[in-house]
């Protein structure tokens, strides 16, 4: 029973959130990954919590090649909040720096050993399908992330942040639905959204074939700005 006991802590249901770079290998000729990994470390330390209370209450984090992931202990409200702010925070890190990034949020059992880097289960390979399987850059509550914000008392189309997606081309074919994006809509500098600069300046980078991507989550971000701004149809 003792051997047992460690696997059977760890093997449990929890938040996990899943990032991609896309084109690694260009953005490491392009830009040092020194430039990279500071902003994944800001992201993490802009969480309102002390050293003490993240581990108390619980998220952790760990990085290889082109993927980053933080993952809470359990799948309470107040552990989404941490998990949603930091990886929506470093998403949008990346996004204003100009690199290209996509990610999504699950919920689901997960067995972990952080020390040697050991990472097993549904939520990982949820939120693994979900984040490849965006064809935009975007960052994405997938459906088990959204049932249980339903059993929380937390309806995913009251979260002020998150817009539920309708393009079909977004998704990949066999990833069932709903899905909620970040709306692009919390940042504003000079009356403009501060994510179009950003967005079509990488547009303006990428190859033929990869476009489509930054189209689509411009109009995400446009129809966004709408439904804050009707004024503005």
């Amino acid at each position: 029973m003792k051997n047992q006991l460690p696997s059977e802590l760890r093997y449990r249901s929890r938040w996990f959130c899943y990032l991609d770079l896309l084109g690694f290998a260009k953005q490491v000729r392009s830009k040092s990954i020194h430039q990279i990994l500071p902003l994944y470390e800001k992201a993490l330390d802009s969480i309102n919590a002390s050293q003490a209370d993240k581990g108390k209450h619980g998220i952790s984090f760990s990085w290889f090649s082109d993927t980053f992931i933080i993952f809470s202990k359990s799948d309470t409200a107040h552990e989404f909040s941490l998990v949603e702010q930091a990886g929506r925070l470093f998403f949008q890190k990346l996004i204003i720096n100009e690199i290209p990034v996509r990610g999504a949020i699950s919920c689901g059992d997960l067995y972990s050993q952080l020390e040697r880097n050991v990472f097993i289960g549904p939520a990982l390979i949820d939120a693994y399908r979900y984040g490849e399987g965006q064809d935009w850059l975007g960052f994405v509550l997938a459906p088990s992330a959204i049932r249980q914000l339903g059993q929380l008392d937390l309806p995913v189309n009251e979260r002020l942040h998150y817009r539920r997606v309708t393009d079909p081309e977004v998704m990949a074919p066999g990833l069932s639905g709903p899905v909620y994006a970040f709306a692009f809509n919390n940042g504003q500098v000079n009356g403009r959204n501060m994510y179009i600069k950003p967005l079509e300046a990488m547009r303006g980078t990428a190859d033929q074939r990869n476009i489509m991507k930054y189209n689509r989550a411009l109009q995400f971000l446009y129809a966004s700005e709408l439904v804050r701004h009707p004024e503005k149809v």
